[in-house]
């Protein structure tokens, strides 16, 4: 089980990630208002449970050695009115109910 000392280890750790990809076949992507989105709301719409497409994919960044409890990372591409927008979400649904969210 993840505990609150664990997550305060994790939260003194700083470490940066760098991610390319590449996409082919985009006239199947999911089409998003821009100007109306919400991003937070759009990620805890579709988390990272939900596929769509070319979504989700990402990383696990804290998790327990079963994987019953994760937070997932993850990406999604969408097109909106004149360009592609990713949207970076992190889903803690996974996580055990005493552990801060936000």
């Amino acid at each position: 089980m993840i505990t609150r000392d664990k997550i305060q280890e994790v939260i003194q750790m700083s470490v940066d990630v760098e991610v390319s990809f590449s996409l082919t076949n985009l006239s199947e992507i999911e089409l998003i208002d821009s100007e109306a989105i919400d991003p937070q709301i759009r990620c805890s719409q579709k988390n990272a449970s939900i596929s769509g497409r070319f979504a989700p994919f990402g990383l696990l960044i804290l998790a327990s050695k079963n994987l019953t409890e994760q937070t997932a990372v993850f990406f999604r591409v969408f097109k909106g009115p004149n360009k592609f927008l990713v949207l970076m979400c992190s889903d803690q649904s996974r996580l055990a109910p005493n552990i801060l969210t936000d």
